[in-house]
């Protein structure tokens, strides 16, 4: 246990050291403002030696004036010359001045203010001699809410500004000389002028746009919203003018209720947070609703970090428990961090597998592609781009896949009818075509036969690039060998007559497409196991026996098919491309190396 002494010091460390980096983070925005409103400044200062030159008449022209005259009075003594006249600068000259010289005077100014900024926060961090922690807490707390009394922190965000507006008056002034002086420099200059300023005006208000338009379309009841990106071009004149939007639109009441009406999310958009922080954790908490519980952004973080960071054996240890501790199903967690959609749809993954494939990443694809494994761990996978969870449809899928699970692990009456309406719900969502898969779930109830028929027959005939059938098969031929504690089977497949009529239907769909077609030891492997596990069943044709070659081998048709396979790769790889070499020989020793990626074809 700790002494009270303790607590306070302990809070007082944490509480200090986020004073310090955010006073730390200021103070580098200062010195770069500071740097470059000195070179920005001395750029100007040369300009203005030149253009200041032309506001005083030139002595050079009234001399040459002056000689002339004295020269026609030589030749004719009768000629009176005229008087001169005063000195009057174009109004293009004393434009430009004014520009350059408010220019300069900004510049100045906004370095003014950083160095009084400076100033003010060295004092706010000044130690002080407080008895007790307590008290350094309380210091520290009257120094940070004066800090926001007088408005400290805006006189920090008002330097930038003013240096960029000092800027943009000397670009102003430029083209202005460039006018008066020739046409194609005028050009010139406004073209790359243009696309500067164009640049500085879109990303001011990029923040808002994206801002209010996410907000307002968020809705409470849409737990299916996409993945929702944050955009990066937060700076203190976009923070302005999001602010002061908001406060216009907040003024329109009529609108807002007309917007709400529409199920538009008016309030929420129109209500700015303290700063961008704020409305930064305000997206990433916008998930905590989801009753899926899918913890979105945590498995973003997940999939990156583990893509990156898994060939450090002393991060492996924390993925590992970190993947452990998540609230969702091993299946899920293999799909959406570890990027195994094919194998998680067709064997039940278990935790002690996420942690085998953290430890061992190649070990742990070589043991799942042995045997029957290997249709299942080739077998195509959704065509949905990577990352995953970026995309609409991915999320989607992830929270479908975690809801089945959740369902699964307590089956029942009711379960197996949430089950059906969920799929009803998915195949509504047009899910099943998005993601170019006829099998989308793995689930025993007898009432889900039709739906497996459904996207059996999706299949036009002969075997396919990543047939997800062979995956099929050697996923319910292991199901039906299952064996409870009395040697029984446990599948209701084997014992009841829908099932049974089921099993029929698949055998005689596996001869009627010649599936058992193929000169592989591995086909034959996967005829020899549907047999055995089927051999109780009354009424199957015989299936033709094929002839083993000697050497042979059956490649998945992967190769050029971004849908397929979809195993998870080495993060060391070129590019940042994982590589994963498959295990191609029914001898489980690979045939190629670690550059020639991934499985083609059957031979």
């Amino acid at each position: 246990s700790y002494t009270i002494e303790e607590s306070w010091d302990a809070l007082h460390r944490v509480v200090d050291k986020y004073d310090d980096d955010t006073v730390k983070d200021w103070k580098e925005d200062i010195d770069t403002l500071l740097v470059f409103a000195g070179l920005f400044s001395a750029v100007v200062t040369a300009f203005l030696i030149e253009s200041y030159k032309w506001l005083q008449e030139d002595t050079g022209e009234a001399t040459v004036s002056l000689l002339k005259q004295v020269s026609q009075q030589l030749r004719d003594p009768q000629f009176a010359p005229a008087e001169p006249e005063a000195f009057r600068p174009s109004t293009s000259s004393i434009r430009i001045n004014c520009l350059w010289f408010l220019s300069l005077i900004l510049a100045l100014v906004s370095g003014l203010l950083g160095i009084l900024c400076k100033q003010w926060l060295r004092e706010h961090r000044r130690d002080a001699a407080t008895r007790t922690s307590a008290g350094a807490l309380a210091l520290r707390q009257l120094r940070r809410d004066s800090l926001e009394r007088w408005h400290v922190q805006e006189f920090i965000a008002t330097t930038p500004i003013l240096l960029e507006l000092a800027l943009l008056i000397f670009f102003v002034g430029l083209l202005d000389l460039a006018w008066t002086r020739h046409f194609a420099l005028f050009v010139v200059c406004m073209i790359a002028i243009g696309l500067g300023a164009g640049m500085y005006i879109i990303t001011t208000f990029l923040p808002l746009i994206a801002t209010i338009y996410t907000d307002m379309t968020q809705s409470d009841d849409d737990v299916m919203s996409s993945f929702r990106f944050i955009c990066p071009y937060k700076s203190p004149q976009a923070w302005a003018v999001y602010r002061f939007t908001c406060m216009l639109l907040r003024q329109l009441p009529f609108v807002g209720s007309l917007l709400v009406k529409r199920g538009y999310s008016w309030w929420t958009a129109v209500t700015p947070p303290r700063d961008w922080s704020s409305s930064d954790m305000r997206v990433l908490t916008s998930y905590h609703r989801n009753p899926f519980d899918l913890k979105v952004y945590e498995l973003r973080a997940l999939d990156w970090a583990t893509l990156m960071l898994q060939e450090r054996p002393s991060i492996v240890l924390h993925f590992q428990n970190i993947l452990q501790s998540l609230s969702l199903h091993p299946s899920v967690i293999m799909t959406g961090v570890l990027n195994y959609w094919a194998l998680a749809m067709w064997e039940d993954l278990t935790l002690s597998d996420v942690q085998e494939e953290l430890r061992d990443m190649t070990k742990f694809q070589r043991t799942k592609q042995q045997g029957l494994g290997w249709y299942t761990l080739f077998s195509r996978a959704p065509s949905i781009p990577d990352p995953i969870l970026h995309s609409p449809v991915g999320m989607k899928m992830m929270m479908f896949h975690n809801y089945w699970h959740s369902l699964v692990e307590q089956i029942n009456i009711t379960t197996v009818h949430d089950l059906n309406r969920s799929i009803s719900q998915f195949q509504v969502e047009g899910l099943p075509k998005a993601i170019n898969l006829r099998f989308f779930f793995q689930q025993e109830g007898l009432s889900l036969i039709p739906l497996y028929k459904d996207s059996w027959t999706a299949y036009p005939g002969p075997v396919e690039r990543g047939d997800e059938r062979l995956a099929f098969i050697a996923a319910l031929a292991k199901h039906l060998r299952l064996r409870g504690n009395d040697g029984k089977p446990r599948s209701c497949l084997l014992t009841s007559a829908p099932g049974q009529d089921f099993i029929r239907f698949i055998h005689s769909e596996i001869i009627r497409h010649q599936l058992h077609v193929a000169k592989s030891v591995r086909r034959n492997m996967l005829m020899e196991q549907w047999v055995m596990a089927t051999r109780s069943i009354q009424g199957l044709a015989p299936i033709p026996n094929q002839q083993t070659v000697s050497i042979s081998v059956e490649i998945g048709d992967h190769a050029g098919d971004s849908n397929t396979g979809n195993v998870r790769e080495n993060a060391s790889s070129v590019g940042g491309l994982r590589q994963f070499t498959p295990d191609h020989t029914d001898t489980g020793v690979p045939i190629r190396s670690a550059g020639d990626m991934a499985p083609s074809s059957e031979v």
